[in-house]
């Protein structure tokens, strides 16, 4: 069963697709999310200058079959995280401090809600996947090519044999030439673009594994995949116009390569020779691992 996410996260999640009324029932619902659990349908209609209609209608665009459920499931929320909320509209030079403390908190949030997003089981399997593959291939898109290529050297740097291409057109390409051996890992918020469903197609036809780390869980390139992560972000909250966070993204990659670290037998040994390699670029002269594998 898909695993759903905090309230908060569900919004962020479906937000564009949502009316225009009902992104002002969303704005309201992030901005005083400590108090809807004590309104009625009828106090949050009024203070978003909406209608009853509307604020139903928004309940079940999220899911819930009434806001009685939603506003038990934001009891619950707001039970089990922080109880400060996370302020809107604060994000000014005016006030550069508040708006690190306001961004911290979203991000916070966002961490939370990507924990409890993905089970051990399927964290587990994407570990195995890439740990016993030939090689690993990254797939993404716009903003996410640069988040990738951090996590292909990420994992190269284990001894696994990892690939990113600079351009989504030559990852395509890369794309072409997989085996079943290999593991393909999609990063895509969105899960919908046209050429990574092509990557897809690809790996189908090759019966390559695939691994798709997106906030997006019934996306044409998740409902594909052999491993799904789903991850959350709280932009929405922050700027509703533009995407820019790869925080949660960025947590599951390292979460992952710490994994491999503590499951590669061979991890310590082959750390030694990237520091060989790497230590004198990073003002380490000499050997960094000594033989017991401890650091110098």
């Amino acid at each position: 069963m898909q695993r759903k996410g905090s309230v908060i996260n569900e919004i962020c999640l479906l937000y564009d697709r949502l009316s225009d009324t009902e992104k002002l029932i969303a704005d309201f619902v992030m901005a005083y999310q400590g108090e809807i659990p004590s309104l009625t349908t009828r106090e949050i209609a009024a203070r978003s200058q909406t209608s009853a209609a509307t604020v139903s209608r928004f309940v079940r665009h999220l899911g819930y079959e009434s806001f009685s459920e939603l506003r038990s499931a934001m009891q619950h929320d707001n039970g089990t995280h922080d109880p400060d909320e996370v302020p809107r509209n604060v994000i000014s030079l005016d006030a550069p401090r508040a708006a690190m403390e306001t961004v911290l908190l979203a991000k916070n949030r966002e961490l939370l809600d990507t924990l409890n997003l993905i089970s051990d089981q399927d964290l587990t399997y994407a570990v195995r996947l890439i740990e016993e593959a030939d090689s690993v291939v990254f797939g993404a898109v716009g903003n996410t090519i640069p988040a990738a290529l951090s996590a292909s050297f990420l994992i190269a740097q284990l001894g696994i044999r990892s690939h990113c291409a600079p351009t989504t057109e030559a990852m395509v390409l890369s794309s072409m030439s997989l085996t079943k051996r290999d593991v393909l890992v999609f990063m895509s918020k969105s899960g919908h673009s046209k050429r990574l469903n092509h990557m897809m197609d690809n790996a189908i036809d090759s019966q390559t594994p695939t691994i798709v780390i997106t906030n997006v869980p019934d996306s044409p390139l998740a409902r594909r995949a052999t491993c799904v992560l789903q991850t959350a972000t709280r932009d929405k909250m922050l700027n509703s116009d533009l995407p820019f966070s790869h925080n949660s993204m960025n947590f599951v990659i390292e979460v992952v390569f710490l994994l491999l670290c503590s499951d590669m037998p061979n991890f310590q040994a082959h750390a030694g020779l990237l520091w060989k390699s790497l230590g004198d670029d990073k003002g380490v002269s000499g050997e960094v691992f000594g033989a017991t594998g401890g650091m110098r």
